[in-house]
């Protein structure tokens, strides 16, 4: 389920994260069990979920996009809402600012697993959800078939949620 993606004119290789990391740094994270599987992309079009765009200085690197249910499972499981909690912000379509903060610390969290060209990883920049439309290019390049994992997240507990991660 690894797939790369090229950069520059050197045409470093970089290479997705693994299921098994996204697994390790959200277990850590959250202190539960969470289990990836293969899952529909996550473009994005859905502004109540979560979109953050990472990068190394001014050189965009990655995105990471949660669709809403993942938003507000992850975002509950990580400040230790009940997870009735994250399925009111589900039917109500939008997160609220307790969950977004959370959602955007996890974001940060997951910064290394978006390699950078050269070495190292991108830093989160910029975080897009709660009813905000994310900018145009952002919203392309989630919309790109390829240098992508898409996954399905069980997060004991809480439920399932998609997670899209893309090199850019």
């Amino acid at each position: 389920m690894t797939a790369t993606a090229e950069r520059g004119p050197a045409a470093d290789v970089l290479a997705l994260p693994t299921p098994a990391a996204v697994r390790t740094v959200l277990e850590g994270l959250l202190g539960r069990d969470v289990v990836p599987g293969p899952g529909p992309a996550v473009t994005g079009d859905d502004a109540a979920g979560t979109v953050a765009v990472y990068a190394r200085g001014a050189v965009p690197v990655g995105v990471l996009a949660l669709d809403l249910r993942a938003s507000a499972l992850l975002g509950a499981a990580l400040g230790l809402v009940p997870r009735g909690g994250a399925e009111a912000c589900v039917e109500d379509g939008l997160l609220g600012p307790a969950l977004a903060e959370n959602v955007a610390e996890l974001c940060n969290v997951m910064a290394p697993l978006l390699p950078a060209p050269g070495g190292g990883h991108g830093r989160l920049v910029e975080v897009h959800g709660s009813g905000l439309a994310c900018p145009d290019d952002v919203a392309d390049a989630l919309r790109r078939p390829t240098g992508r994992l898409d996954l399905v997240l069980d997060v004991a507990g809480y439920g399932r949620g998609g997670m899209s991660v893309l090199l850019v």
